[in-house]
């Protein structure tokens, strides 16, 4: 009796069982800047917002440590990615990095004790080696934040062999980013929260294509411009008017709210996600069709971010579902939520809300 008892407990509680995966979840999206310049309590308002929703799951616009060894080399989405283990091998600390079973130790021993400065140093490098960037720019905001004054001497001379200087970790590495949204929102919410791991969710597989018809597009946009210097008085230079008008209006739009938590609650406006499509694709649907417009190029890219923004929402989904995660917060790109909020409310047993939704 009691091994049927304990087989049901299996099929009921287990991770990959059918009933989690089709359990209910609500996805929070939260449009973010990747610049945040301001003091660090300007930005308390939203993390305590955010904290209050208790998410279960905290997603960032990473490429998962596997999707980013496999990056080819040539790409733009490739090349930080090649250049951090380069960095890391060029240390004065040669030994090797933890390997993921010991990882899963560490992290086991910092739940429990995380003044283990040492630990937690081992599992930054084996984040970095790993090209888990996320989770080395966690771990190293704990060094340098959180912990920053509790390490000892002996913790400080191991830190500096593993990582090198701070100065190097901010400009050539580029794994303390501090100005980030990470930084400042969602690495401290993790921290609050008690969470040790920040989850990847972005998709960079239909980069390539998207570059392509991005760069045909923009051929065109500077023909259009060209032409515009030569005579202002023709169709083509009315439809550049209409292209070059769309910047003011996307920043005027981002600088009249008078705090930062204004300015988030801005950015989850559908206004922001027009704005943004239109900047970002030289105008957008308003224009196709326009004298010297590059319709059929705008229209590739607009497919090929369309696919990766499936690919974001599917990651997503997918992770918190293996998990039985029942609510998660997603933090992304502005120019993300509004797409990403489509795609996600067609998904089966989604619910999807974005941050000025809440209370």
């Amino acid at each position: 009796m009691y091994k049927c008892l304990f087989l049901l407990w299996l099929v009921l509680c287990g991770a990959a069982s059918p009933l989690l995966a089709q359990r209910p979840l609500e996805v929070l999206l939260v449009g973010t800047s990747h610049y945040n310049g301001d003091p660090d309590s300007a930005y308390r308002p939203i993390i305590n917002k955010l904290k209050a929703y208790r998410p279960s799951m905290v997603f960032g616009e990473y490429l998962s440590a596997t999707d980013a060894q496999q990056a080819p080399a040539g790409e733009y989405v490739g090349v930080p990615f090649q250049r951090r283990p380069q960095y890391m091998k060029r240390r004065e600390l040669t030994t090797a990095p933890l390997t993921a079973k010991v990882a899963a130790t560490a992290r086991r021993q910092l739940r429990k004790k995380p003044q283990l400065h040492h630990q937690r140093i081992d599992l930054a490098r084996h984040y970095a080696f790993t090209n888990d960037r996320g989770n080395t720019e966690y771990q190293l905001f704990l060094l340098e934040q959180t912990f920053k004054n509790d390490l000892s001497p002996a913790d400080q001379a191991y830190y500096l062999q593993a990582f090198g200087s701070a100065d190097s970790l901010r400009k050539a590495a580029k794994m303390v980013r501090p100005l980030t949204e990470y930084h400042k929102i969602f690495f401290p919410l993790l921290q609050e929260l008690g969470q040790d791991y920040i989850y990847a969710m972005d998709c960079q597989r239909y980069s390539e294509p998207f570059e392509e018809a991005s760069g045909k597009a923009y051929t065109q946009f500077m023909a259009l411009q060209a032409a515009f210097k030569q005579d202002s008085t023709t169709a083509q230079a009315a439809t550049f008017r209409r292209i070059a008008a769309i910047k003011p209006a996307y920043f005027a739009y981002l600088e009249a709210p008078a705090t930062q938590e204004a300015t988030y609650r801005a950015m989850n406006m559908p206004e922001m996600g027009t704005l943004s499509d239109q900047l970002n694709f030289f105008g957008d649907e308003p224009l196709y069709g326009a004298p010297g417009f590059p319709t059929q190029d705008v229209q590739a890219m607009k497919a090929q971010w369309t696919l990766r923004n499936q690919g974001m929402c599917d990651n997503i989904v997918r992770q918190a579902r293996a998990r039985g995660a029942s609510r998660v917060v997603v933090a992304v790109g502005s120019a993300h939520t509004m797409v990403m909020q489509r795609l996600l409310q067609n998904m089966p047993k989604v619910r999807v809300i974005t941050y000025n939704d809440l209370p």
